[in-house]
């Protein structure tokens, strides 16, 4: 099947006037500008900000001849984040615009950006887009975690998780363990949940992907997916379906990120924080966790549940968190402006005095990481469960 086939814009004439009736009703008053963190990074010109993108995209809709290479770019200059999406006076589905453009762009041989046709070349081959051979991909497993055959909950590692950042994943899976919950895993069969494709544009891949993995969930029989990963639990939640009818495939689950788990543990009494953890910490909001999924009160109902932890909110959280520079392609294609945004979180951060910045969310970690390494921040970094799991007694 051809990506033309799948374009949110070529093949749905209902969503292509819905997308053009929204881009009529911009009022034109620019708070999407002053709150988008790529936009600082486009010189000052007007038009690597969001407003312009939809001034654009009028033209655009009446198949005017105005995608140039620089409009291309522009359009790829995006994390994906929401942030112009919850300021929008008119609400204006922004994320939906952005990428059914791309996903148009792409069809039209116009796109994507270079880095981000190497993830498909990786995730094509490798089924992840790191490259990572499939038999890697339970590395992360620790000796005290017994998956089982088949359980109510499969665990959904996620590439990032699974080939780069595992400690979440890890401390997740831990403390199912020591509760005595069952779990399934289907490590080496696992498949990228196709988010960095569907992001940039590459419907076709990203299906091929989709199918695999709803072909995986469906022999597994689990009710319940389980993912440490913001950008794994928004996709499966968000798009899988839509997915699911175009592919004609079961997708009879519920999904769910950690946090959710950690919250109904703790709501039932099963988790039980005893153990005092005498921090001062901020709480970073990872985008498709917060703004994508609505999951601001889980993380500090957690927080809040451990014995010693203060917590200092930096001035822009819940709905108004600042992006970590990591999501929609951003980070792979244009590493050194993701690495700025990244830097003027990690500020936000130490300003409020906090000697740890706590998020959930593997790629906000790996951006924090690298953040504090090149600036040399005077500020911990851990994820929640890592906090929960140290207060619970063994």
């Amino acid at each position: 099947m051809s990506t033309r086939e799948h374009s949110p814009i070529a093949c749905n004439a209902a969503l292509a006037k819905m997308l053009a009736e929204a881009v009529d009703t911009c009022a034109r008053c620019g708070f999407c500008k002053v709150s988008c963190p790529t936009y600082p990074f486009g010189g000052g010109f007007e038009t690597f900000s969001p407003r312009a993108k939809v001034a654009f995209l009028k033209d655009y809709f009446e198949d005017r001849d105005v995608l140039t290479p620089e409009w291309v770019d522009r359009l790829y200059r995006c994390t994906t984040c929401e942030r112009c999406q919850t300021v929008c006076q008119t609400a204006i589905p922004l994320v939906a615009l952005w990428e059914s453009v791309r996903a148009d762009i792409v069809t039209k041989g116009l796109g994507p950006m270079p880095a981000h046709k190497k993830l498909r070349a990786l995730a094509e081959e490798h089924g992840n887009p790191y490259g990572e051979p499939a038999s890697k991909q339970s590395q992360w497993l620790l000796p005290e975690h017994h998956p089982v055959e088949t359980a109510d909950i499969l665990i959904f590692g996620g590439c990032t998780a699974s080939y780069r950042m595992p400690s979440m994943l890890q401390t997740g899976v831990t403390i199912l363990t020591r509760l005595g919950v069952p779990y399934a895993y289907a490590g080496g069969e696992e498949h990228c949940c196709a988010s960095p494709l569907l992001r940039t544009g590459q419907l076709d891949v990203a299906g091929e992907l989709i199918g695999k993995n709803l072909d995986l969930i469906a022999r597994t029989g689990a009710r319940t997916i389980v993912t440490p990963c913001g950008g794994c639990s928004k996709t499966l939640k968000q798009d899988y379906p839509a997915w699911t009818e175009k592919l004609g495939k079961p997708f009879n689950v519920t999904v769910r990120h950690f946090s959710e788990v950690y919250v109904d543990l703790l709501r039932q009494g099963r988790i039980k924080p005893s153990v005092a953890v005498n921090k001062t910490v901020t709480f970073h909001d990872p985008c498709h966790v917060g703004r994508s999924q609505g999951l601001f009160d889980e993380p500090r109902e957690i927080l809040a549940a451990i014995p010693g932890i203060k917590l200092l909110e930096m001035p822009r959280c819940r709905e108004s968190s600042r992006c970590c520079g990591a999501g929609g392609g951003v980070k792979a294609n244009y590493p050194q402006m993701a690495s700025a945004i990244a830097r003027e979180r990690l500020d936000e951060a130490v300003a409020t005095g906090a000697d740890t910045l706590v998020t959930m969310c593997p790629f906000c970690q790996g951006s924090f990481s690298q953040a504090i390494k090149e600036s040399d921040a005077s500020i911990g970094l851990s994820g929640l469960e890592e906090l929960l799991l140290a207060s619970l007694a063994q």
